[in-house]
């Protein structure tokens, strides 16, 4: 690669805090919206599951929209880059809005409002920031190995934000109350999402780039690109993976503060609890481009999975306690090292496959992978909680739970994930794109030095 197309540490640095924007949005959702709508709004668990998977399959469709959008936008910042521009100031205040939930209106009032913010947050303002920060991997870095670099680095600052979001929730709300927490949060996410814009350069095939590449490109029309798009084997075998792993995450972020307040009986141990799932996680990211020379992205991933499930496994077989916890968070931590940064490097190579395959490079409708599987999995993991809830027979005006809703939270907690993660075993067993790379990469570097002649 030429030393040109190669980004600088300072690109690297400010492509990475966008996610931590990203997160301070959708992390904050993930982990406490439920538990404001249960226990501050008043809106029943089941109810609240079933809001959030109607929304994200809605959100299924915007993806691909999205997607198509981002692939035929062509501005002097690229392609990827001004949709981040555009959306994060609706970021922001989208976060507000949803944590701002007027206590006068009636109960169908309430879920009415709810309804109405959260859908125009996942399926609008998210689909655009995110997947446009995610097709901004591919574009800003041509070669496999920064996108790794990249990746890592990337979820290191991501895991952090994390952090920073579980300590400190709480503690805004109690000083701030709730829509004073998602003022803060909402307005640090602007501005980390601002830096990334300002910060970065898109830089994939800059050299075809020109006008007439262009209006070629915008040839292909909608209907051709979504017949490119599933041709593409591996486009669906990584959307399965991401819908997986982001349901374990929802439903591990959702139920841990119920975990640690009703079955280990110290909701002061959310903050250490989510510490034991993060922190390896920021250790091993720094080390992943390493790992990932050793091993390769499939199979890391692989293994990540195997040690995810012992780690499940642990906390289910067990007698709930603290050390139990600790042990089983540390497995999980460790086990989603490659199924961070491996896995969004691996979409890019499934755009370079596609390429490969059709002639036709599609970043941001197979960047919809990334997108869709997030909410989806996101959306799907929240509802697995609210309708956990409801099974076990939680309720949020009780001072303390029965026993058998305390084992509730514990099977649902930790026997959900276990299956997940099989079927993703099974599934990524069929994704082994590292095998096959070097004759996509080949193949590409040949295809486009003709284009280059011609």
């Amino acid at each position: 690669m030429k030393q040109n197309n190669k980004p600088s540490w300072r690109e690297i640095i400010a492509f990475a805090v966008g996610d931590g924007g990203c997160n301070l949005v959708w992390t904050t959702i993930g982990s406490y919206l439920t538990l404001y709508y249960t226990d501050s709004v008043g809106i029943a668990a089941a109810t609240i599951g079933t809001l959030m998977l109607l929304s994200r399959l809605l959100d299924g469709v915007s993806d691909l929209v999205m997607g198509s959008i981002i692939d035929r936008t062509h501005t002097r910042w690229g392609k990827a880059r001004p949709w981040i521009l555009w959306s994060a100031i609706p970021m922001g205040l989208g976060l507000v809005l949803m944590f701002s939930i007027p206590s006068s209106l009636s109960s169908g009032g309430k879920l009415a409002y709810a309804s109405i913010t959260y859908i125009l947050m996942a399926a609008v303002i998210y689909t655009a920031c995110n997947l446009a920060y995610n097709t901004l991997l591919a574009l800003e870095a041509p070669n496999p190995a920064d996108r790794v670099t990249m990746s890592s680095i990337r979820f290191f600052l991501t895991m952090a934000t994390v952090l920073f979001i579980n300590y400190n929730c709480t503690k805004f709300v109690d000083g701030f109350g709730w829509t004073g927490m998602a003022v803060i949060f909402g307005g640090i996410a602007i501005v980390l999402l601002l830096i990334t814009f300002f910060g970065t350069k898109e830089r994939t095939n800059v050299e075809q780039n020109t006008a007439k590449a262009q209006k070629a490109e915008d040839k292909v029309s909608v209907g051709s690109s979504f017949k490119y798009l599933f041709q593409n084997k591996y486009f669906f075998l990584l959307t399965i993976v991401f819908v997986l792993n982001y349901t374990i995450l929802g439903v591990n972020n959702g139920l841990r503060i119920y975990f640690a307040r009703d079955v280990l009986g110290n909701a002061g141990l959310m903050g250490t609890l989510t510490l034991c799932f993060i922190l390896p996680k920021m250790i091993g990211n720094l080390v992943y481009p390493y790992i990932n020379k050793l091993l390769g992205k499939w199979k890391s991933m692989m293994l990540g999975y195997v040690i995810e499930l012992a780690g499940v496994l642990i906390m289910a077989l067990l007698p709930a306690n603290f050390t139990t916890a600790v042990v089983g968070l540390i497995c999980l931590g460790i086990g989603g090292i490659p199924h961070n940064a491996g896995l969004f490097a691996m979409v890019a190579d499934v755009i370079d496959y596609g390429e490969w395959k059709t002639g036709v490079r599609l970043d941001g409708l197979t960047n919809s992978a990334t997108s869709f599987g997030m909410k989806v999995g996101a959306g799907l993991g929240s509802a697995l909680v609210g309708w956990g809830l409801a099974w076990a027979m939680y309720d949020g005006t009780l001072p303390a739970q029965t026993a058998a809703t305390v084992s509730g939270i514990k099977t649902v907690f930790t026997i959900v994930p276990a299956v997940l993660i099989v079927i993703g075993l099974i599934t990524l067993a069929f994704c082994n794109l590292d095998k096959i790379y070097p004759q996509i990469a080949a193949g590409l570097e040949e295809r486009r030095a003709k284009e280059a002649r011609s």
